[in-house]
């Protein structure tokens, strides 16, 4: 009886523990804006002009780099030589930043 009685609280506390949110690194649709005076790593402000462009226009872009959904999921890795390339839900580009 005894293993009973420890085992139910330790498995109750252990139950709550994974109920916690679960992280998912994403950039909410957009990318997020660089830091004020972040390096411009990747040259992304040589591609500004794409904004508001159709996405097939980040094709051409040089790798690496990445296209950005309103819903998709993204690694939390930063690549400072890498292109996000952030996209609205009609796939155009609304932002070109480093990471």
């Amino acid at each position: 009886m005894r293993n009973a009685t420890l085992t139910a609280p330790l498995f109750a506390a252990l139950l709550l523990a994974g109920c916690g949110g679960a992280l998912t690194p994403t950039l909410s649709g957009a990318a997020k804006a660089p830091a004020p005076n972040a390096p411009d790593t990747c040259n992304a402000a040589a591609y500004q002009t794409l904004i508001g462009s159709d996405a097939a226009q980040a094709l051409s872009l040089p790798e690496p780099k990445r296209l950005v959904g309103p819903d998709d999921a993204v690694t939390s890795d930063f690549q400072p030589n890498r292109l996000n390339v952030a996209l609205d839900d009609t796939d155009t580009i609304v932002g070109v930043t480093c990471g």
